[in-house]
């Protein structure tokens, strides 16, 4: 059985002591009675509100993530407060939006451990009503050692911190593109922002620690020794694409319980969601990781995703971009040539790799 955690909403090192515990808005909220007794600490670019035994260590993910952001980007004005809850309250995310931060909820490794624990012993014992006491304590034992042994990738504390990134990423890159007013303009329904789906979640992955990388190259190159796939997308097909979670991200918003949150979903829910989204995200996010490496280490320009987003702001494409700027950063000129020396590069890569 397995949880999967589903929000809905250049290298640094952060210094120790660089979080500050209680201090400017953590006082505010308190005494606005909005946090309660949780622990609150600011960081560089942000906050990280609840008990959870990382928070320290969560609050060091902010300054690495928005270093990186003005690297490849531009520097961010927006704030983001990590609240280590599944729900952030209606109260508390209207508190964060009047002091200029946008909540990011999340389930920490010890509670999603306790709540796939909680799921286990209510299914188990729910199947197992008509056997002897004993007989189902063994069974939830069984179970319980069996999901044990599954771990969620999260349960690695270093993939925990490159997917905190990652969902900073998103919200940083929405400020960019949008404005501090993020949305679709033609209100459009959209994972993120109204940039394409492709350049949103290139933000993201962008922001990715090494574990993260390591683990979609890794994936990447599973499907090329199991079947010779390089790009699991045509070029132009990746370019055009919804994000493979964006109808059951809409549908999921259903079950959320507060103005803000963050659903569990186990084996068979979760399997449900990823077929309902027609699509497999892990696979666009590796080959998004591998797009955004092609991109720079072609052009030798790390701000090249930078120059690509500002033609999408201005109301062009890549295909414009290309023919405009492709030649002057040692790209192709035309999209078909793109998508033929991109597959070539993964290829090398993959197969240098799998060697």
């Amino acid at each position: 059985m397995r949880l999967k955690a589903i929000p809905v909403a250049a290298a640094f090192v952060a210094m120790a002591g660089s979080a500050q515990a209680d201090d400017g808005p953590c006082n505010e909220w308190r005494e606005a009675g909005v946090i309660g007794d949780l622990q609150c600490q600011t960081t560089d670019g942000g906050a990280v509100i609840g008990g959870a035994a990382r928070a320290t260590e969560y609050a060091q993910v902010f300054p690495r993530a928005f270093a990186i952001f003005e690297d490849y980007f531009a520097p961010s004005e927006q704030k983001v407060a990590l609240v280590v809850q599944p729900e952030v309250s209606a109260e508390l995310t209207a508190a964060l939006a009047a002091d200029g931060y946008k909540p990011l909820p999340w389930i920490d490794n010890e509670t999603k451990a306790a709540m796939l624990r909680d799921r286990i012993v209510a299914q188990v014992e729910a199947q197992t009503a008509s056997l002897p006491e004993a007989q189902r304590a063994a069974v939830v034992q069984q179970a319980l050692a069996k999901a044990e042994g599954a771990a969620p990738a999260h349960a690695d504390p270093e993939m925990e911190d490159g997917a905190i990134a990652h969902e900073i990423g998103h919200l940083l890159f929405n400020r960019y593109f949008d404005g501090p007013e993020t949305g679709s303009a033609d209100r459009t329904a959209r994972y993120g922002s109204s940039a394409p789906d492709w350049l949103d979640e290139t933000a993201a992955v962008a922001l990715e620690n090494d574990a993260q990388t390591r683990s979609r190259y890794v994936a990447a190159r599973e499907a090329y020794d199991a079947d010779g796939t390089v790009l699991a997308f045509p070029l132009d097909t990746y370019l055009s694409m919804e994000h493979p979670l964006l109808q059951s991200a809409q549908a999921l918003k259903t079950l959320k319980r507060g103005s803000t949150g963050a659903v569990m979903l186990s084996g068979d829910e979760a399997d449900a969601f990823l077929e309902a989204s027609g699509g497999n995200p892990a696979v666009f996010y590796r080959q998004t990781r591998m797009f955004i490496d092609y991109l720079m280490e072609t052009s030798g320009d790390p701000r090249i995703l930078n120059s690509i987003a500002q033609a999408y702001r201005d109301g062009g494409d890549l295909s414009g971009w290309l023919t405009q700027w492709g030649g002057e950063n040692g790209l192709p000129e035309t999209l078909e040539a793109l998508e033929t020396e991109f597959e070539a590069w993964a290829k090398a890569k993959l197969a240098d790799a799998a060697a």
